[in-house]
């Protein structure tokens, strides 16, 4: 792995969500472009990177980063050009100029120590000098917590994620406990976090450990696609992770079920394990399917068989018989869940779908889980179709905790909502989707699978 120190000359592109950032750095014998996840850091931070060199297709030669951390600015220069950023409070090029000139090499140990002394330059109050020093100080924090987290092998991409929850206390936080990060990181390496917490004196009988073994399989499940996981299973691969016995893992899990930390559910003679919030999203799921499917049909369109007929003559199409089965159930049902794959006629019904109802003067709006499906899926209907996230106008979501956050979903203004590639769509986009969704809106959920049917089964 190399290593790399220079100075951030320019942000070319830096991704609010992740940090994922691209930038030229200046080091001692050259210029290169370093890709990678770097929260908090801005024009004028000196760095020291390691990674590899990687050759992009496109830009040529980059330096891919792993690792990271902030250095204190070497020179008085430097110093200048990080203080003038715009990062620290109240703090411009003109402020910064005049802080250098006035003290030199000693202005961290000012900024730090004596910044009282601040309110001697010219457009600088005491309550100014008080708030740009508290700046630099909660920049230097940011810049320790990153380390410590690559210490620990966490990535520092997680960085902003981690400040954000617990502030410049975070490293002490952790300290405390660390297996806290399981719930923050998503894809978390438990046995990291696990030799971290031992070496630090916890005992292998630890309560939280034992939760946290027992949430980190759950989650280790859902990463895979499933909600829940059978008891013994879980029982068994926890023992194994943690090295304790079956039992004292089986009265944990009372235990969580009693803190309502997980809800155990008996079907066919055997018991399944849910996190809560995943169980409880699952009830929302298929209580709001069943509310919208049950209200009354006020979509339905009269003489459906002779407008369908027309639109097959103006497009100069045949429907098959499965297909005007699919269309028939869409008018006769709230909600409907049409599978097909390639090449079966799927689009077909879709776009019909589509004409049926805007030429009764209805809303049809079309959206997909991801942009490549809901660009794939304006191609082909000539419709224009939004991602999920825009039509919810919400962020990322993909981790657990935000499955029963209270995020405010906008109600979506349809008459009728088209979801391609539903099978792409996890638990917690699910949710947000129904939640948006008025009483009487009419419901159709495509997939791809072979051969074409409609279902109402759910």
């Amino acid at each position: 792995m190399d290593e790399l120190t220079g100075e951030i000359e320019t942000i070319i592109y830096y991704n609010e969500i992740n940090s994922y950032t691209i930038a030229r750095m200046i080091t001692h014998e050259d210029e290169i472009t370093i890709v990678g996840y770097l929260p908090f850091v801005n024009v004028g931070d000196n760095l020291t990177v390691c990674g590899e060199y990687v050759m992009h297709k496109d830009y040529g030669r980059q330096f891919k980063v792993e690792t990271f951390k902030k250095n204190i600015p070497e020179t008085p220069d430097a110093l200048e050009r990080y203080l003038a950023n715009g990062n620290i409070k109240w703090v411009g090029p003109k402020i910064a100029e005049k802080i250098i000139e006035k003290f030199g090499e000693e202005t961290v140990y000012i900024l730090e120590k004596e910044p009282e002394k601040l309110a001697t330059i010219k457009g600088i109050t005491e309550e100014k000098a008080m708030e740009i020093s508290a700046s630099f100080i909660e920049n230097k924090e940011l810049w320790k917590i990153v380390s410590f987290l690559e210490e620990i092998g966490i990535s520092a991409s997680y960085a902003k994620r981690v400040y954000e929850l617990y502030g410049t206390n975070a490293i002490d936080e952790i300290k405390s406990d660390p297996y806290r990060l399981i719930d923050v990181v998503r894809g978390i390496n438990f046995k990291t976090i696990d030799e971290a917490a031992l070496k630090i004196g916890v005992n292998s009988d630890d309560e939280q450990r034992i939760i946290y073994g027992i949430k980190y399989a759950l989650l280790l499940a859902t990463y895979n696609g499933h909600t829940c996981v059978i008891k013994e299973n879980l029982t068994d691969f926890v023992s194994t992770l943690l090295q304790i016995s079956e039992n004292t893992i089986k009265e944990f899990l009372n235990q969580m079920k009693i803190r309502r930390l997980v809800v155990i559910e008996k079907r066919d003679e055997e018991e399944w394990v849910y996190l809560t919030e995943y169980y409880e999203a699952e009830e929302f799921i298929a209580g709001k399917l069943i509310i919208l499917d049950n209200v009354k049909n006020r979509k339905r369109i009269d003489n459906i068989e002779e407008k369908l007929e027309k639109i097959e003559k103006i497009n100069e199409i045949e429907l098959s018989d499965k297909q005007r089965e699919a269309i028939y159930a869409v008018n006769e049902n709230n909600v409907c869940v049409i599978t097909g794959g390639p090449g079966t006629g799927k689009t077909t019904i879709i776009k019909n779908i589509i004409d049926l109802y805007k030429n009764e003067g209805k809303k049809v709006v079309l959206c997909a889980p991801t942009g490549r499906a809901a660009k794939r899926m304006t191609e082909t209907t000539g419709e224009d179709a939004k991602t999920l996230h825009r039509l919810l106008q919400i962020s990322k979501i993909d981790d657990a905790k935000y499955i029963n956050e209270g995020i405010n979903i906008q109600p979506i203004d349809a008459d009728v909502i088209i979801v391609d590639e539903t099978s792409m769509i996890d638990l917690a986009l699910m949710k947000y989707l129904l939640m948006g969704i008025y009483e009487g809106t009419k419901l159709v959920l495509a997939r791809r699978c072979r051969p074409i049917s409609v279902s109402r089964t759910w």
